[in-house]
């Protein structure tokens, strides 16, 4: 599979246009991406493109239901905005996501500031759409193409390994069934039968936190910098939520989210993970899709917390601020919120491959100072109890 091309789909009114991409995609001579280690660019074959041409939108549709029946979706599809006397790229794109849920889209326009204002709403934020303003360099369009199709390779190989998720977690339910089927066949006095289904639940919690774990250590060794981070994350939030009065269940389910937060992080190039300066605002875009990864990742998980939402809601802010949808006060899950202020203070006081750690100090003063405004009061003033007055302690220290 690696070996074979990305199949990329042009769209564009201007065949000169359509030319150059073909040009710029099928040319041997370029690579996809800087190597983090320059003495294996010998060693590593540049990768390959096949590039299909459209000049307007009702055929890029065609293309695309094509590309499926022929079992060879396309990773990346360039679009142009403008395509007259036909549809627009906004129509085409919108199209485009009903039939293929994972295409990864490029606007192409010489007007972003006003043409993103002819989105609809549920196009507006979303991690399968970003843009490209004209003139474009080569370059831009190589990187393009090199980032989206590896999300793209990342995200097949996921919907396999959640499929494999899914049947181990349905196995395992039924065999809970057969076992508490037996139980009231077998157990005469309901004291007995509910302490044995008490022990297959706890049971099923301990295969649940298992393979939470084992995802969550798939997820960190594919980023070495940040090795033990949703560990540590976890540890601190589990603490707020205990020093807040949370409900065992609640605490249980906090647990477990927090433990893979970041799971989305694994459909990301590794060599965006393990950058070791500025990331550029593709890469940011790229980044912060990671919430909603995770999302689609854990949300046909059928786990007893809403595990999916959390992960999906831990990057909002009180006051909107925040993504992948902007929700704002209690629209945010309390979990989402606590694993919010932990992922903030461990991330700030932790080295990362761009910067050396910020020190306790400056994350504790960071989540004081925006108290209310971007996080949760409850969870700052329970996190500065914990680490101030309780001298709470990582497991694995990372504190300076």
């Amino acid at each position: 599979m690696a070996d074979c091309p990305f199949n990329i789909l042009a769209v564009d009114d201007e065949p000169i246009l359509l030319d150059i991409y073909r040009g710029i995609l099928e040319s041997t001579h370029l690579r996809l991406l800087p190597d983090l280690d320059p003495s294996s660019a010998q060693d590593r074959p540049a990768p390959r493109f096949r590039v299909s041409c459209c000049t307007q939108a009702e055929a890029a549709l065609e293309a695309v239901e094509r590309s499926f029946e022929t079992g060879a979706p396309f990773s990346a599809i360039f679009m142009d905005m403008n395509m007259p006397p036909g549809p627009s790229g906004i129509w085409a794109a919108e199209k485009i996501l009903k039939i293929d849920p994972a295409a990864n889209i490029v606007l192409v326009t010489g007007y972003i500031g006003s043409d993103s204002g002819s989105l609809p709403r549920h196009l507006n934020f979303c991690d399968r759409l970003l843009y490209l303003q004209k003139p474009f360099h080569p370059q831009e369009i190589v990187q393009c193409a090199s980032a989206l199709s590896a999300k793209w390779r990342a995200e097949q190989q996921l919907r396999f390994l959640n499929l494999d998720l899914e049947n181990m977690v349905h196995q395992r339910t039924q065999a809970l069934q057969r076992t508490n089927e037996q139980l009231r066949r077998e157990v005469n006095h309901r004291r007995n039968v509910q302490h044995e289904l008490q022990q297959s639940l706890d049971h099923l919690k301990k295969i649940i936190g298992g393979t939470v774990m084992a995802i969550a250590m798939t997820v960190e060794k594919r980023d070495p910098y940040t090795s033990g981070h949703q560990q540590r994350v976890s540890e601190l939030a589990r603490a707020i939520g205990t020093e807040m009065g949370l409900a065992p269940d609640q605490l249980e389910g906090l647990a477990i989210a927090s433990a893979i937060h970041d799971i989305g992080k694994i459909s990301l190039p590794a060599e965006i993970l393990t950058k070791p300066s500025q990331l550029s605002s593709l890469e940011m875009g790229l980044i912060q899709a990671h919430s909603q990864a995770g999302f689609d990742i854990l949300k046909s998980v059928d786990f007893p917390w809403p595990v999916a939402q959390i992960v999906l809601q831990h990057h909002e802010r009180l006051n909107g601020t925040g993504y992948p949808q902007g929700l704002s006060g209690e629209r945010i899950l309390k979990e989402a919120r606590i694993v919010g202020v932990a992922d903030v203070v461990e991330t700030m006081s932790s080295h990362r491959p761009y910067r050396p750690s910020m020190g306790l100090d400056k994350a504790l003063e960071e989540i004081s100072a925006k108290k209310g405004i971007l996080y949760d009061p409850d969870a700052v003033d329970a996190c500065l109890m914990l680490i101030e007055k309780k001298r709470f302690e990582f497991a694995s220290p990372v504190f300076a």
